[in-house]
């Protein structure tokens, strides 16, 4: 199950990586799109469901976020699931739209400073990675934007590159494709060092020191979900990742594959939660 709409990041990967893994496992995987409350609603929907190794979760750094977030989370990242594994990880492309005046991070920083109040932003939803993200640049580059939210990166996406947003720190799954056809204005990534498949972008950290964030694509299952259960879907999900047309399929959208053990994936996971609360609370962004 994706808690985003289709077209996004998330949904793109696990399209990606159904196909492969429903071989592996012998049997069909389908994409079951539940969007609502930057991915909450399928969230907590996987994580009352039955713990059998049939309906899991592909969570996104929205999955750590929401808890942080909400007045009443509706689940709990931690307790209310088994992790199996991270299937892949990549930085985000920060895009813009193509009429926005600006070529670069520096520009685009000058450009807020010199028009307060005129740029905007737009995210999957309060508490999303590209929400957070955003917030973050903010704060670092020392501008102001404004906030539109969408239900889904999908439907964001599309206002930028209709126009009608500014700019977005958007998956490279999902963004990639449009820059290098020209459709939006790539700016430059958002991991800490230059990425080797995409050494002609560089880093939003050359411009604003200390400004990185990395995303993942964690697969989880129900809590209590029996080990060999999980061990099953791991061992398949490691054998459908390795293959060659997966690999090239996601690198040349910047990820990597990963395939980490269970508690690796649970020690991220643990390690976004603090990275994100460290966010919201600098950010001032109110509990939802």
């Amino acid at each position: 199950m994706v808690g985003l709409a289709p077209g996004g990041a998330t949904d793109i990967m696990a399209r990606t990586l159904t196909p492969a893994l429903g071989e592996e496992l012998g049997q069909p995987v389908i994409v079951d799109n539940r969007p609502g409350a930057a991915g909450s609603i399928g969230a907590s929907i996987v994580a009352k469901s039955p713990p059998d190794g049939y309906t899991l979760f592909l969570a996104s750094s929205s999955f750590t976020s929401n808890a942080v977030l909400a007045k009443q989370s509706l689940y709990d990242p931690i307790g209310d699931f088994e992790p199996i594994t991270n299937i892949a990880s990549g930085p985000f492309l920060l895009v813009i739209r193509n009429s926005l005046p600006v070529k670069s991070v520096k520009d685009l920083i000058a450009y807020a400073k010199a028009n307060p109040g005129k740029l905007n932003y737009a995210s999957s939803g309060i508490g999303s990675t590209a929400h957070l993200t955003s917030e973050l640049f903010k704060r670092t580059a020392g501008i102001e934007m404004t906030h539109i939210v969408y239900r889904g990166a999908g439907p964001a996406l599309a206002d930028v590159l209709g126009g009608q947003v500014d700019l977005m720190f958007a998956s490279i799954v999902s963004s990639l494709h449009h820059a290098k056809d020209g459709k939006l204005r790539a700016l430059g990534i958002t991991s800490p060092k230059r990425s080797s498949v995409l050494p002609e972008y560089p880093t939003v950290g050359e411009t604003v020191p200390g400004f990185e964030v990395v995303g993942y694509f964690g697969l989880l299952a129900p809590a209590h979900t029996p080990a060999p259960v999980v061990d099953t879907v791991l061992a398949a999900v490691r054998r459908a990742i390795r293959r060659p047309e997966f690999v090239q399929r996601v690198g040349a959208d910047g990820a990597e594959p990963d395939g980490c053990s269970p508690a690796e994936l649970r020690t991220l996971l643990q390690r976004d939660m603090q990275t994100m609360a460290e966010v919201v609370q600098a950010a001032k962004i109110p509990k939802q």
